[in-house]
């Protein structure tokens, strides 16, 4: 309960999103969710067979989950004709929890908690015949996760994590904004973005965003600060304190999992699978008539077993939340697919259908961001595809004028829903940068939307590159050297920056400094590459025009990509938009695109 509450003041008062904060998988929803099934089922198990089902339910949800995994990671399951068909089951890695790192966190508190149970049986017969497969398949499963993961030659399957450092960076930053209750469930991308340090550069996975900490500890410090924190902790201690003296082993599987979440994220089905470990413990502790019971739930817990109405009233009051909370989830679940059946028109270069889908996506779940974002881009795409016809009538005119302004306000609306969302801003920038072919005075609305993009990320050096290659189509070399320089001083060790300041410093005919440049950017590259290649033959141009003699040097890998020119016009003469559409203005979403 300490828990939820955290929870439901920081989405309200923090996140800036609620809606994703509710909805969104292992956030606030989730847990309204388990909290209500957690009071109503601990009040319905009331004798030991009731208690004996619900384990051998776990128990046979875990023999499943074993063998499915089985089937997939040893490549049998893609041998099955009916799976062949399925595009998205013939992966030798998928996994019904989302993730094959997800299920073996599962398996992990399942093991002691079969093993506990297999040691307690005392008789052969079905009981014990089904814990014996349960465990078997388990063990077996998690050995080929395990070997995938972190062991197989192919590295392309191994878990990619945020350095246990800079996630504890990021949340000493957070801390300083909002410590008491963090910055909002579902909102660590922007803690990311805006507070990873600058020695992040220098890691291999510098160039990828993460959404999770390291752990889900630091995870809770910095969505949901001290409070959320500090409930956590609370029931970690008061679940450690109940098994050192009930040595109960249905709390086992629940300290396996808190143990795991100090190396781990928490991932959605290891949520799930505490709740329902909990209510197991709870029940057990309840049943064998346990003082600590009352030390350990609320009282409308221990009562029920005193009372025939408590289960009622906590089944009444679960439906009363559930009605109003179910509805908002079948509608976001309707958005969900319909924008999956956008994208898979998307895939299929079917326009119509992908913008009419879209449409319905948002106006069934007009609080997510995302559907406004590819629905931006799609509008981008269907005027770039009708600006290319020759001849364009006034009803052409008429028509791409429409789908750039809801390209650009569908881009602000995704803005004004989260704005502390980088990616957002991103996109916004980007559909300007791309309406240059339309649109006077787009630059500038360019340039601002990158500025505000960098203030949210000031650490990532390809934002400084993009905002750079603005002002070098603008031919202001200095503007765009000074971008190009600080992106090297985020990342010494990045070749498309060196790059990009070369061709600067050659448009200023500054060329020792371009060819110093561009000498430190083959240094950076592959020998065997294309981009040495064509950095060498740019080095060489350069160093007749001042007399400089050749040299050769070596190695990593990078692409290389030169300041892009502002495009020709598609329309002229170049449409007039509304100055409302700039990005300083404010937007308001609307449910009706």
């Amino acid at each position: 309960m300490a828990l939820l509450v955290s929870l439901g003041l920081s989405t309200f008062l923090r996140s800036p999103n609620r809606a994703d904060a509710l909805l969104d998988p292992a956030q606030t929803g989730t847990f309204l969710a388990l909290t209500v099934m957690f009071f109503t089922v601990t009040n319905f198990i009331r004798s030991k067979t009731q208690l004996d089902v619900f384990t051998t339910v776990l128990n046979l949800a875990a023999a499943a989950l074993g063998l499915v995994t089985i089937l997939w990671f040893s490549g049998l399951a893609l041998k099955i004709p009916l799976i062949s068909n399925i595009q998205f089951l013939n992966s030798a890695t998928w996994s019904p929890t989302g993730s094959p790192l997800a299920t073996l966190t599962l398996f992990l508190a399942f093991i002691p908690f079969l093993v506990f149970q297999l040691l307690r049986e005392k008789t052969l017969h079905l009981k014990s015949g089904i814990l014996a497969v349960s465990f078997a398949l388990v063990l077996v499963a998690s050995g080929l996760i395990s070997y995938r993961l972190f062991l197989s030659p192919d590295v392309s399957t191994r878990p990619m994590f945020l350095p246990h450092r800079v996630s504890w960076a990021i949340a000493l930053e957070a801390l300083k904004i909002s410590p008491i209750l963090g910055t909002g469930p579902g909102t660590y991308l922007a803690d990311f973005t805006q507070f990873r340090p600058v020695s992040y550069n220098l890691t291999p996975n510098w160039a990828v965003r993460f959404t999770t900490a390291s752990n889900f500890y630091l995870q809770l410090f910095s969505t949901l600060g001290l409070v959320g924190l500090t409930a956590y902790l609370w029931l970690i201690y008061r679940t450690t304190i109940t098994y050192r003296k009930s040595a109960n082993f249905h709390l086992l599987p629940i300290l396996v999992i808190f143990a795991t979440q100090l190396f781990l994220p928490a991932y959605f089905i290891q949520i799930v699978f505490l709740f329902l470990f909990l209510i197991l413990a709870v029940a057990s502790l309840k049943l064998s008539g346990s003082s600590l019971i009352q030390e350990s739930t609320i009282d409308l817990v221990a009562a029920s077993s005193k009372s025939s109405f408590l289960p009622i009233i906590s089944l009444i009051l679960a439906i009363v939340i559930s009605i109003p909370t179910g509805y908002f989830f079948i509608r976001s679940y309707q958005a969900e697919v319909l924008f999956q059946k956008a994208l898979t028109a998307a895939t299929k270069n079917d326009g119509k259908t992908t913008y009419d889908t879209l449409i319905k996506a948002i106006s069934t779940n007009p609080s997510r961001d995302t559907y406004r974002v590819v629905y931006s881009q799609t509008n981008l795409l269907l005027a770039n595809a009708l600006a290319s016809n020759q001849n364009l009538t006034d009803t052409d005119r008429n028509t791409i004028t429409q789908l750039v302004q809801q390209a650009i306000r569908e881009a602000k609306n995704a803005v004004a829903l989260n704005p502390t969302k980088v990616t957002n801003l991103e996109n916004l920038a980007g559909v300007y940068r791309n309406l240059l072919n339309f649109a006077q005075g787009a630059d500038a609305w360019t340039i601002a939307s990158y500025r505000q993009a960098i203030a949210l990320d000031p650490t990532n050096p390809n934002l400084r590159i993009a905002l750079g290659g603005v002002y070098y189509a603008q031919k202001n070399w200095d503007e765009a050297t000074r971008l190009f320089q600080s992106a090297i001083d985020l990342k010494p060790d990045l070749a498309n920056a060196h790059y990009n300041l070369a061709a600067a410093y050659r448009e200023r005919a500054d060329y020792p400094k371009a060819v110093a440049s561009l000498e430190t950017v083959l240094t950076l590259l592959d020998k065997s590459s294309a981009d040495y290649t064509k950095a060498s033959s740019e080095l060489e141009e350069l160093r007749k025009k001042v007399g400089t003699p050749t040299s050769s040097v070596q190695p990593p890998t990078s692409a290389l990509t030169q300041p892009e020119p502002l495009p020709t016009p598609k329309v002229n003469p170049p449409l007039q938009l509304d100055q409302s559409l700039s990005p300083e203005a404010p937007a308001t979403p609307s449910s009706n695109p």
